[in-house]
């Protein structure tokens, strides 16, 4: 009784992701992109506006040219603090191989890491991925889900926390182990395709979010 007490003693006083970013892709004209929790505006280029959302409307992707462009900001570079973020997505079309992004800041290449959540063709369908390289090269990832690619909205949600790496979807999660080091780059965050190109996802996506421990 005494260690279960003390467990969850420590659990509560974990502190608590805060919001850093939050884009509703609620937009019905325009290319301004609104982040409703801080000020990390971005812009839409090629997007579908005013489509049924999870919550509100959503955002239509080509899967050719489609993307939204987030500066790259302090806030969004977790270096070694503990951070979530994640998307609702609904699409039919199973990725080609390779895959289609959904939220990335950073490509493989880099200085400083990156992390990302795409979707990709596997067993029984689509699944999703979370993947993540710190600043001295240490990779990770881990995959969740299947059939995402049936016309309804699913949550997608990547976590690093402390000595783990978490996707849930829908609410069910896998873990990795692994002790990830600083993740900060000077790249953009991009949602539905590679700040480079390429990677473009096809169908809707709706309430981005991004949040990281205080440091």
């Amino acid at each position: 009784m005494v260690m279960a007490a003390l467990f969850l003693f420590a659990a509560a006083c974990e502190p608590a992701d805060e919001p850093v970013g939050r884009w509703h892709l609620d937009e019905r004209s325009g290319t301004t992109v609104e982040d409703s929790a801080a000020d990390h505006n971005g812009t839409s280029s090629k997007v579908i506006l005013g489509r049924p959302g999870h919550s509100g409307t959503a955002y239509g992707f080509n899967g050719v040219d489609s993307v939204v462009r987030v500066p790259s900001a302090a806030g969004l570079n977790p270096g070694t603090a503990d951070f979530t973020f994640g998307a609702w997505v609904n699409f039919t079309e199973l990725p080609p191989p390779g895959n289609w992004d959904v939220v990335r800041k950073g490509i493989d290449s880099s200085s400083g890491g990156f992390y990302k959540l795409e979707v990709f063709a596997g067993n029984g369908g689509a699944r999703a991925r979370c993947a993540f390289r710190d600043a001295d090269g240490l990779r990770t990832s881990v995959v969740r889900g299947t059939g995402l690619n049936n016309g309804l909205w699913h949550e997608l949600r990547c976590a690093k926390k402390a000595d783990r790496v978490t996707l849930t979807v829908d609410g069910t999660q896998n873990s990795t182990l692994v002790g990830l080091g600083s993740i900060s780059n000077s790249s953009e965050l991009t949602i539905g395709a590679k700040p480079t190109g390429g990677d473009n996802y096809s169908g809707l996506i709706d309430e981005v979010h991004f949040e990281a421990t205080p440091k």
